[in-house]
């Protein structure tokens, strides 16, 4: 199985100028990388965003993030009143197969459960409805797949059947910091950028696989002028430069587009894999 990773800045967000275009930015790269089971998420400072806008950035993000990826039967228990999401109504839902189950639940299904330990050392879970369900067997607490034994004695079961619940969302306050990071858990790292080449079938197939980063400008400036003004090399750290969409006829495109349209280049690629 190949593992992706996508860095992106998050001045994506300061070229919005309402909460509601703002929100609809974090949303698009939220459901996007979701419909590519994308493994992680990681945000950069570029040097020309101040630290004060990248926290404000930062906090947006996670806000969103948290209710984007959370069950919408467990959002009242863990999702606090916040200002900041009030436009996520006007949101189309990202639909996780995992959030994909019956208002209430029933025998046999399997949902995604927030599993917790009471004073007395037994453990629970919500999974929807006012009243937490006893867990029948031990197992780890947090957001996880439980199945449902019994609707009348209110039991569950864990299982080990993983469920996707989105990407892993990690923030660095540098492109240079992203790349560190990013070059201790990945076998290959991409940089995209209008200039490179197109991607050829035997790099395709050589990344199959393996854990991959795919690195994204930000709307004012390419990966290659953000690592210059952080005085680093980038091609120094990156396996290949890849051009997603050759021969475009606009003058830039916006780093959200080139997410999507990556993502779905590379997911058409990488499904030749499973026949290797």
């Amino acid at each position: 199985m190949t593992l992706i990773k996508v860095i992106l800045p998050t001045s994506i967000l300061a070229i919005e100028h309402t909460p509601l275009l703002k929100a609809l930015r974090v949303h698009q790269v939220a459901r996007w990388t979701a419909i590519f089971s994308v493994h992680e998420v990681v945000f950069y400072k570029e040097p020309t965003t101040g630290y004060t806008e990248f926290q404000e950035h930062e906090k947006l993000i996670k806000a969103h993030w948290n209710y984007f990826f959370t069950p919408p039967y467990l959002r009242k228990i863990l999702i606090p009143p916040n200002p900041a999401l009030r436009y996520v109504g006007a949101l189309p839902p990202i639909r996780l197969e995992a959030f994909n189950t019956a208002k209430r639940p029933r025998v046999g299904e399997i949902r995604v459960g927030l599993v917790y330990r009471e004073p007395d050392g037994r453990l629970h879970a919500h999974v929807g409805g006012r009243v937490p369900y006893l867990v029948k067997d031990g197992c780890e607490e947090g957001l996880r797949p439980v199945r449902v034994v019994s609707v009348e004695k209110k039991l569950v079961e864990c299982v080990e059947k993983p469920a996707y619940l989105g990407p892993r969302l990690v923030f660095t306050t540098s492109l240079h910091e992203a790349l560190e990071e990013v070059e201790k858990t990945s076998d290959f790292i991409i940089a995209t950028d209008k200039k490179g080449s197109v991607p050829s079938t035997s790099e395709v197939l050589r990344v199959c696989k393996s854990r991959v980063a795919i690195l994204f400008g930000s709307p004012k400036y390419d990966l290659f002028e953000i690592a210059q003004q952080e005085g680093i090399s980038l091609i120094d750290h990156v396996d290949y430069v890849w051009n997603t969409v050759p021969g475009q006829r606009v003058v830039s495109i916006r780093t959200e587009e080139a997410l999507v349209i990556t993502l779905g280049v590379v997911n058409v690629f990488l499904s030749s894999c499973s026949e290797r």
